[in-house]
């Protein structure tokens, strides 16, 4: 039987607009990871013009991370959602 292994997601989560509460946005996020992924770390980091994102490195088994992307877009005041890095740990 082979196991597969897990992988380091870092996902870039940017907002609706600049006045967004980050903080509070950022626990919104954190908390729509579903059960199998695991938080590894998460930061706010300025973009330009006054806007933030949320940077989230998460630990998950080796599969689609369409439904983790899904359900971080799902989340209020939640512009967009990207994949920055994916690899094999």
């Amino acid at each position: 039987m082979i196991k597969m292994g897990n992988v380091a997601i870092r996902i870039r989560v940017m907002p609706n607009e600049a006045s967004v509460d980050m903080e509070k946005l950022k626990q919104k996020v954190v908390d729509a990871i579903p059960y199998y992924a695991k938080l590894a770390d998460s930061r706010i980091v300025p973009v330009a013009f006054g806007l933030k994102a949320i940077i989230l490195q998460i630990i998950m088994p080796d599969q689609s991370p369409d439904e983790l992307i899904e359900n971080l877009r799902k989340v209020e005041n939640v512009e967009n959602v990207e994949v920055e890095d994916l690899s094999l740990i």
